[in-house]
């Protein structure tokens, strides 16, 4: 049979093997993996010689147009965020829905998916379960019987991942309201993601630094989140989860005493149960708060020392942690100046949705901290399969046609300059990766050549998830 498309002479890297291989596409979908010495009749052949050929990958932590407590918006909207999305090789993200007071959250779904329809790849959402009033004096409201009754209408409406928060003021739940939640998510077989923090402790210490000279110091940050409320906060989760039956998904984990309540419960036998870890704890480390400009790295948990990334790579290549995510939560450096005075004014998020697979070959595969399959699998693969996403993640007849083509040869220098989010700078600032995204398909459709966006605004479709 004539194929619309073959990519030829690649190496194909899956989350499980690694083979010199032909990959023929018909109709958006991935039709063959044929033999190389195969001359497959198609209307167009795509050279990969010298090159990996990888399912797209599924970046499942972002926050684009996200508006914050403090009235601001993250940097990247939906056509910025996700051409730098796809200039690094994404082809899938998942945002966030939150509902504001008095909207519903089919409500609040539905302006969500119309704000993403300048998006140049395929989204989907997390529904944000969250007190439905605002907090009174310092006081985290109860979740309403109503808010937990939506999680069933999320699901059907193709939102089966649920964001909670064990931090934050306004959107912190107490334990009953996570159990509550968890319990009727078990229902709907869907799962939720939790941001892993001892709110009520980080508020304590937060609020007992008052000394104005300290207030500049970056470091602050990192020490009233520290790493046994983090690990505290995952265990009370965790316990809630084999009570409850539901998957959990921990985000964001960022320190070997978190990852290590992940594994317990894993040895144990707890099948429901995840961990998701970010560049940002891979590459970075607390060192970077220290600086003058500190702010920019501030992120939320924070990043820590040496020895907590040397295990999270370990926890990583072992399958303690399942998926690397990006959180890209950017903002710009005026944004992170509210804060020149005081950290605890800085908006916490850093950006990565362009940067993570390269960052993550050339840190991890170039290292040995992860093979080849390793990157694929926590970058693609097992994302699309806790998410929800079935026809995505992988390189198989049947699969979207989601293909990146990426030259293990290439250098990219991280500058502002090279990179493509609407931030005003980098966190990357002179790293060079060797080995970066050539091209891009989305669903059979070229979107990146030569390392250039040739997609359109709008190509992107709504996933509905299950």
């Amino acid at each position: 049979m004539a194929f619309d498309l073959v990519i030829t002479h690649g190496t194909v890297v899956t989350a499980d093997a690694t083979f010199r291989a032909n990959v023929a596409v018909n109709n958006g979908k991935v039709a063959a993996i044929l033999n190389p010495q195969d001359a497959p009749e198609a209307a167009q052949y795509l050279d990969a010689a010298g090159c990996y050929v990888l399912p797209g990958a599924v970046d499942a932590h972002v926050h684009l147009h996200m508006l914050t407590a403090a009235g601001i918006y993250s940097a990247d909207d939906w056509r910025t965020g996700t051409k730098a999305a796809a200039l690094g090789g994404v082809t899938s993200v998942v945002d966030f829905v939150q509902a504001l007071p008095g909207q519903t959250s089919m409500e609040a779904l539905h302006q969500r998916v119309d704000d993403a329809r300048d998006a140049v790849i395929d989204y989907g959402f997390h529904m944000t379960i969250h007190p439905d009033e605002s907090p009174i004096a310092g006081v985290n409201q109860r979740v309403s019987d109503f808010r937990i009754s939506e999680i069933r209408l999320a699901a059907d409406a193709g939102c089966p991942t649920f964001k909670m928060y064990q931090a934050y003021t306004g959107l912190q739940i107490q334990d009953a309201d996570l159990f509550r939640a968890l319990r009727a998510i078990a229902e709907v077989n869907g799962m939720a993601c939790v941001h892993a923090e001892n709110g009520d402790v980080i508020q304590v210490l937060r609020d007992s630094v008052d000394a104005p000279a300290d207030l500049t110091n970056g470091l602050l940050h990192a020490q009233t989140r520290p790493t046994i409320q983090e690990a505290e906060a995952v265990t009370r989760t965790l316990a809630c989860a084999e009570l409850t039956g539901a998957r959990v998904l921990i985000f964001h984990i960022s320190c070997d005493l978190a990852g290590n309540v992940v594994a317990a419960a894993k040895a144990r036998g707890l099948s429901n149960v995840f961990g998701e870890t970010c560049p940002q704890y891979l590459v970075f480390t607390d060192e970077k708060l220290a600086r003058p400009d500190g702010r920019l790295w501030m992120c939320a948990p924070p990043l820590r020392p040496q020895s907590d990334q040397d295990a999270l790579w370990r926890k990583l290549k072992t399958g303690v942690l399942d998926v690397v995510s990006s959180d890209h939560c950017p903002f710009t450096r005026a944004q992170k100046d509210l804060g020149a005075t005081d950290f605890r004014r800085v908006p916490n998020g850093m950006p990565g949705i362009e940067t993570r697979m390269g960052v993550l070959h050339e840190f991890g595969v170039r290292t040995g901290k992860l093979s080849l399959n390793d990157w694929v699998r926590v970058c693609s693969t097992r994302p699309a399969e806790l998410h929800g996403l079935q026809s995505k993640g992988r390189l198989a007849p049947g699969y979207d046609a989601d293909i990146v083509i990426f030259d293990p040869a290439e250098r990219k220098e991280l500058s502002t300059s090279a990179l493509h989010s609407a931030l005003d700078y980098s966190v990357c600032e002179g790293m060079t990766c060797t080995g970066w995204t050539r091209d891009v398909l989305l669903r059979g459709n070229m979107i990146v050549r030569d390392g250039q966006h040739v997609g359109n605004t709008g190509d992107g479709r709504f996933l509905k998830r299950s």
